[in-house]
């Protein structure tokens, strides 16, 4: 008799296999270069015209402010 055959049967049913998941597409498509772009001449006006809407800094500004923000940045180090 071998060790195995002195282990007591017990009646336990096997376990149920995970079910896998379905794999969904993503909810927004990958941009795809080839495709041609479906939206109209006036869509993206519109939304030029709204980015436009938005606060508007000079570029001497902009150097200004990546300037201090530099300083900033390298003083915390």
């Amino acid at each position: 008799m071998t060790k195995l055959s002195n282990i007591p049967a017990k009646e336990t049913t096997a376990k149920t296999a995970k079910t896998r998941k379905a794999k969904t597409e993503p909810a927004k498509p990958k941009w795809d270069p080839t495709k041609p772009m479906q939206f109209t001449q006036e869509e993206i006006r519109e939304h030029i015209h709204e980015i436009e809407k938005g606060p508007f800094y000079p570029i001497e500004e902009v150097h200004q402010r990546i300037r201090s923000w530099m300083d900033n940045y390298q003083g915390k180090k």
